[in-house]
């Protein structure tokens, strides 16, 4: 049996993928560019996840539990509470983790504050070189293990870094380097260099280490601590923790460490399926290409397929190797998809990073890795999709009579009442997506909104032999009244080839309708946000600690800047900002604080409910808060209801008197007013000073005062009303280029289907072909059919496409977009990008019947006439 099939399958299969390099190439290239793009989301997300990741395990060191806080940072006597841990066989560790930035420039660093001498239990720390004293100048780069070489470690001024920071920035050992934390600008002196390991390695060798003193002293913590680090044995852990959580105080939690990259990588959860739903466009086009080239190798071998069933080859052995063929193609495509995939995603790493550092955690992924399971997943994928593709067109292949498979033209047309069944079948298959589509999420992602889109694209598929059909009969008249004989002929080439050419249609329909959704979508997010700017944004100029927007919560001033700039004349109000990282329902949420009398009086937030004003008054009232839109999204609150926040004096209730619209995150905020924001943690930093000028001021001209006056004190950047509005769209502009980008992919892959069905139609005509060349028709007249087929298929696909992407574009909108992200987005069309957009699609489909003419007029007509 498995003799007589592999026999059956090298002339039916491997002999024609030999010869027919063309439409092979182009098969391969459709499922390779569908893998690649799978492959290289998952690499260029996974390494940004992987970079943050690493860092956090690196800096955590061998502790297996840490002690948080939320509220406020720990008061480090608790340290002589777990004392008794000593006893127990454990181990703790006072640590300090905060952002920062290195001056002048802003560049991002992290601090780690240990205890020097008792870390070792938890951190490994190789020195490359380290300062003694009594060497002229002070310092001097020595490699002695003796323990009183390292005292000058323990100085107030002393800061360690890695030697690739090091080499980055010039240091050695003895020279200053100044850091800003929390507020506190100081200089330090660098007295040791690690060797690039351990610690050494966190946030890509951008962290300065000191003792937990010093530490404290750069910070403002004095007293007091990020976290406190565990190593407790793991058999008796749960009778530990269960002994410490009576002790510790309410607003505090134990928890592992590699809990926080959990709650990053839920965090990241939407964004990363977002971006695989795009990918998925492209592997659905690519499943109709290798549909497609199937369904050709059938009606181009139906006499080899009629003449081997008649001589005995079971139906069974003809459906192995065209599903052998279909296989084959799935499989070579994913090899070279992996290979593709991995280049792919060295060029969108940059993207999805710096989208992940603007929208959610710091974080510098350097370098992509094709695990094992990513390849797995890679090859399967397309191997899966290759098999589901082969099936139907195998199956017929195997059950058609070997009569029917002898005669020409194999079930090319379909029947009226095939038709029909269709259409039945895409009405059905609407109406389930609309159903499916009112379906709430499922965790948090919008797994019915998914199933929706794949709903409505196959009803839109099964409509393609009917668009097909109607979209020719209205063409043939003039098509034939302009062109004559080959405008007649090209208006009924399609219908009479319907198997073929829906299937390319549906392709290219699909890449066509889906870039029109996500320019929708796109388009009216960019309005949408553009209108959320213009009502936030009201106040002259901010204040900035960095240059930019950026995310980082060490980015901060001292209260003191707002004394500085209380004594300027030409300042109307200040609006003082805090925000922060909280932890609420096992997910990382924005918790921050303004002054709000200022806001009421000169500002207005976007509210859905009640108005800006009211919701801030009644805030004021009996402290109360304001919430985000996503945030009552993502937890189910409303206006009315309360949350339970971790304060510095315990667990403290907040009711909610107001939800605003929010599109700088999706996590979910909550902001109050600033004095029950220092009362409730006590932090008295600032991101933000949002300033509102003097009538008559102009922006530009207090911009430079500004920056003269305090630049130099606090390293502070003044922005503009006008530049932030730039630099929100900049950034908009930047996140979803990335999406462009795949949707051309798709697009492309759906063209080369196009070249693919054309040229096969060119072989499977060659006799028609033959006959008008002889008949005088000349090159050119042959090239103008076959571009009027192609400028036909791409005219059908673009119309279904731009109905198809407005029906996807309320999907996207209203259902996936809301569920994924809590964000309610007003509906507007992009006029010039679709126009563009589709223009383009329209004319590459055009140009998709160049090569397939070539192919015809090369056309031995002698040969052709001979063999028919």
């Amino acid at each position: 049996m498995i003799r007589g099939t592999v026999a059956v399958i090298i002339p039916l299969v491997i002999r024609p993928i030999l010869r027919e390099r063309m439409r092979t190439l182009l098969t391969i290239t459709g499922i390779a560019v569908g893998v690649a793009v799978v492959v290289a989301i998952q690499l260029a997300s996974q390494s940004a996840l992987r970079a943050f990741s690493e860092s956090i395990d690196a800096i955590s060191g061998r502790a297996n539990f840490q002690i948080v806080s939320e509220g406020a940072p720990l008061d480090e006597r608790i340290l002589i509470v777990l004392q008794q841990l000593w006893k127990e066989g454990s181990r703790f560790a006072p640590v300090i983790d905060v952002e920062g930035s290195m001056l002048p420039g802003g560049a991002p660093i992290r601090l780690l504050g240990v205890d020097l001498l008792s870390d070792l239990h938890f951190r490994d720390y190789r020195y490359a070189r380290v300062a003694v004293r009594g060497s002229k100048g002070g310092v001097e780069p020595v490699t002695s293990a003796d323990i009183s070489s390292y005292l000058e470690l323990f100085r107030r001024d002393s800061v360690i870094v890695p030697a690739s920071f090091a080499r980055d920035q010039r240091l050695q050992i003895g020279s200053p380097l100044t850091l800003s934390f929390l507020g506190k600008t100081s200089t330090f002196i660098v007295r040791g260099i690690l060797e690039t390991q351990g610690p050494a390695t966190a946030f890509n060798g951008s962290i300065a280490i000191m003792d937990i003193g010093t530490a404290q002293s750069a910070t403002g913590l004095e007293g007091r601590l990020s976290r406190i680090d565990l190593l407790l044995p793991e058999l008796r852990s749960d009778v530990l923790i269960a002994g410490l959580r009576r002790i510790l105080p309410r607003s505090s939690r134990i928890e592992r460490p590699s809990r926080r990259n959990a709650r990053v990588d839920k965090m990241l959860r939407a964004f990363r399926v977002n971006l695989f739903a795009l990918a998925g466009v492209a592997l659905l086009v690519g499943m109709f290409l290798v549909y497609n080239t199937v369904l050709i190798s059938i009606l181009r071998r139906r006499r080899e397929v009629g003449i081997f069933k008649t001589l005995g080859v079971s139906s069974r052995q003809i459906f192995a190797a065209f599903m052998t063929e279909g296989l084959l193609f799935g499989l070579i495509g994913s090899l070279f998809g992996l290979l593709l995939g991995k280049l792919l995603a060295s060029g969108i790493l940059g993207l999805i990073g710096r989208t992940i550092n603007t929208l959610y955690v710091t974080s510098n992924p350097e370098h992509v890795t094709v695990t094992p399971a990513i390849a797995a997943i890679g090859i399967i994928v397309g191997m899966l999709l290759s098999a589901v593709s082969s099936i139907q067109p195998s199956i017929e292949a195997a059950s058609v009579r070997p009569d029917l498979l002898i005669r020409a033209g194999l079930q090319q047309r379909l029947s009226e009442g095939g038709m029909s069944h269709l259409a039945m079948a895409a009405v059905l298959a609407l109406a389930a997506g609309w159903l499916v589509s009112l379906l709430p999420p499922i965790n948090g992602i919008a797994v019915a909104g998914y199933i929706s889109v794949l709903l409505i694209v196959l009803g839109f598929s099964l409509l393609s032999p009917l668009f097909v059909t109607t979209a020719s009969r209205v063409a043939r008249r003039p098509f034939a009244a302009i062109f004559g004989v080959i405008g007649n002929l090209a208006g009924a080439s399609l219908p009479s080839s319907l198997r073929r050419t829906a299937v390319a249609s549906a392709a290219l329909s699909l890449a066509t309708g889906m870039m029109v959704a996500v320019a929708l979508m796109v388009g009216s997010f960019r309005e949408t946000v553009k209108v959320w700017v213009t009502q936030t944004v009201s106040s002259d100029i901010w204040l900035r600690p960095a240059r930019g927007l950026t995310n980082s919560a060490g980015d901060v001033f001292p209260e003191t800047i707002v004394d500085d700039l209380r004594g300027i004349p030409w300042i109307r109000a200040i609006d003082r900002v805090r925000a922060r990282e909280m932890v609420y329902h096992d997910s990382n949420i924005g918790v921050g604080g303004g002054d709000f009398p200022v806001v009421m009086q000169y500002g207005d937030l976007p509210m859905i409910g009640p108005s800006s004003k009211m919701a801030m008054a009644r805030a004021l009232t009996h402290g109360g808060v304001v919430v985000s839109e996503s945030f009552g999204l993502k937890f189910g609150k409303s206006i009315g209801e309360s949350i339970e926040l971790p304060t510095m004096h315990g667990m403290r209730n907040f009711p909610i008197d107001g939800i605003y619209r929010d599109y700088s995150s999706d996590r979910g905020t909550v902001m109050m007013n600033r004095a029950l924001y220092v009362e409730s943690f006590g932090d008295t930093t600032i991101n933000t000073v949002a300033l509102y000028l003097a009538p008559g001021v102009s922006p530009d001209w207090a911009r430079g005062q500004l920056e003269r006056r305090l630049g130099a004190k606090y390293h502070a950047f003044a922005i503009t009303n006008a530049s932030i509005r730039r630099e929100v769209m900049t950034i908009f502009d930047q996140t979803f280029l990335i999406t462009y980008a795949l949707l051309g992919v798709a697009v492309i892959v759906a063209v080369l289907g196009i070249v693919n069905t054309l040229s096969a139609l060119i072989l499977e005509r060659r006799h028609e072909i033959a006959l008008l060349r002889v008949l005088g028709t000349t090159r050119r007249e042959v090239r103008t059919m076959l571009l009027l087929e192609s400028g036909l298929l791409g005219l059908i696909s673009t119309v279904v496409g731009l109905v198809n992407g407005y029906v996807l574009s309320w999907i996207l909108i209203f259902v996936i977009n809301k569920q994924s992200f809590g964000w309610t987005i007003a509906f507007h069309t992009p006029v010039r990008l679709i126009a563009t957009s589709l223009t383009v699609t329209f004319a590459a489909a055009i140009l998709a019947g160049l090569a397939p003419a070539r192919v015809a007029n090369r056309l031995n007509f002698a040969t052709a006439l001979k063999r028919e």
